[in-house]
């Protein structure tokens, strides 16, 4: 929103910084003309937001403009850094597709349930650390824990390509899922940190994307690394994959102690301390915007309380049906997402071109996580859309398993690639909707870890459901995959009618019995409206 130039110097007059209270001595006619600029800003467009609790006068007051300005600016900054994390995440975490598809297994010396097993391993590391490493993300700040995890997961991702023999392979998936626990959710806390809670769905999508490029480049990245296997045979063309790949994480970690700032109040690098991107106008609208969209955020430096924040939001029913929806969805994603290279080769396909091939689910992925992330913010809906698309993904997965025995190579292919497409775009939706029913940034933090922990759990039992007695075709594993997706469609009708009861009931309280009720909720729930 425009603001005329009387106003804009009005502004400019104006003490931004955090000043003492007023003397009782200020005169009458300053007074008056404090009024009368708070009047023009008011009519402007302008935001003003009260930098304490106490209600003194002392506020930070910007446009419009000034606000879209520091989120670009955010955007330019924080959202990149944190998308190439789960970027490099995901494609160390994956690789190890692509090298089924190169004699991975004969090269190792395992069995295909040997290898699902090491897969369990790596989310079970994720699972069992998820919280504690939220712990120590509160503990040293996210410019710090979350820099050296990816330095940490990008060092192990290299040093697989040493891995022999089924306890060296073991070993190194126990190790990446430990060095990768927490980076998810660490992410998405710091995302809430400096965004709106209406920005939220978007950004969210947009760093769930970082997953989807690596599923729409990793195969890509295979086609042109597993042939240096032949080129250059010191090594095989899966353990040059490894090693590129894993340089690439170990690159990114510096970037991200060079760029990321530690916090809304102090953005400035691990790095660079003294440096910081945003000059003192844009610091003081940073906290401001946040903290006038939501006043919990005012205590986003504290620290975890394991009663009220650990234990409470552990204990809030509510917070479950959100973790049942990630458990069931997952766990069919995860099986895919390991074999689907391999899956396309069975459809008949060269090994080069398998790889290839993977990559476009990858490429449909981003679009449509991204669509319906921008359509989730522009209209606020939330749950609806949680549904839809569910829904779409559980109408391409009953499609494929029903031709899954078909011998038209290009339509198995085809529904195949639909189902991967289709297989993300409800996850940081779902992240969204628990997150924006969520009190305080600690129990943010810990309902994130746990879906996080959740979404591995699910991880870790898909990694089950392919299964060397029920190759190549799979029949008992499919079914098992359309009935947990089933089974979260169920659970996401439920959840968004369980909100609207819950809404229904709180408005009909009269304002006293509402007050009566919220001094005795849970620390999870919100003292207002659920969003639905």
């Amino acid at each position: 929103m425009s603001v005329d130039p009387t106003t804009q110097q009005a502004i400019r007059g104006l003490d931004f910084a955090p000043s003492p209270a007023r003397s009782n001595s200020q005169s009458s006619d300053e007074l008056k003309q404090e009024d009368d600029v708070s009047d023009k800003l008011e009519q402007s467009g302008a935001v003003s937001v009260s930098s304490d609790a106490s209600g003194d006068k002392d506020e930070v007051v910007f446009t419009e403009a000034e606000d879209k300005a520091v989120r670009r600016k955010l955007d330019l900054i924080v959202m990149p850094i944190l998308f190439l994390g789960f970027y490099v995440f995901q494609l160390e975490r994956g690789n190890i597709s692509n090298a089924l598809t190169d004699n991975f297994l004969l090269n190792v010396g395992i069995t295909q349930d040997q290898f699902n097993t090491g897969q369990s391993l790596l989310y079970l590391g994720i699972i069992l650390l998820e919280i504690p490493s939220n712990y120590c993300l509160q503990l040293l700040g996210p410019s710090v824990w979350l820099s050296f995890q990816v330095f940490a997961f990008g060092l192990v991702a290299t040093l697989q390509a040493l891995q022999k023999g089924y306890g060296g392979y073991l070993a190194s998936r126990i190790m990446l899922g430990v060095v990768e626990c927490g980076y998810i959710p660490g992410s998405l806390y710091v995302i809430s940190t400096f965004y709106k809670r209406n920005e939220l769905a978007a950004r969210n999508s947009v760093f769930f994307l970082g997953s989807g490029l690596a599923s729409a480049t990793t195969g890509l990245l295979a086609y042109g690394l597993l042939p240096l296997g032949k080129r250059y045979p010191t090594l095989h063309g899966w353990q040059w994959m490894m090693i590129v790949e894993g340089c690439m994480a170990i690159f990114v970690s510096l970037l991200f102690a060079s760029i990321l700032p530690a916090s809304p109040t102090n953005p400035s690098s691990l790095l660079f301390p003294k440096l910081s991107l945003f000059n003192a106008r844009e610091r003081q609208i940073l906290v401001a915007r946040v903290h006038n969209d939501d006043s919990a955020m005012k205590d986003s430096g504290k620290k975890l309380g394991v009663k009220k924040d650990i234990l409470g939001t552990l204990g809030n029913w509510r917070v479950w049906p959100h973790v049942l929806m990630a458990i069931c969805l997952i766990g069919p994603t995860g099986a895919m997402g390991t074999y689907t290279p391999t899956l396309i080769k069975g459809f008949k396909f060269e090994t080069l071109q398998a790889n290839a091939l993977s990559s476009v689910a990858g490429w449909i992925s981003l679009v449509v996580t991204f669509a319906f992330g921008y359509i989730s913010d522009k209209t606020r809906i939330r749950g609806p859309l949680v549904i839809a698309a569910i829904g779409t993904f559980w109408l391409f997965w009953v499609a494929f398993q029903q031709k899954s025995l078909s011998t038209d190579r290009w339509l198995k292919y085809g529904l195949l690639i639909m189902v991967q497409g289709f297989n993300a775009a409800y996850h940081p939706l779902n992240a969204t909707w628990l997150s924006l029913n969520c009190a305080t940034p600690q129990q943010r933090s810990v309902a994130m870890a746990m879906f996080v922990m959740a979404a591995n759990s699910g991880a870790l039992m898909g990694s089950q459901l392919l299964r060397g007695d029920d190759a190549p075709l799979y029949r008992r594993g499919f079914k098992i995959c359309v009935c947990l997706v089933s089974l979260g469609l169920l659970v996401s009708i439920l959840q968004h009618l369980q909100y609207r009861l819950s809404n229904q009931r709180i408005q009909s309280r009269t304002k006293d019995e509402q007050t009566d009720v919220e001094a005795d909720k849970q620390a999870f729930q919100k003292p207002k409206l659920y969003t639905i």
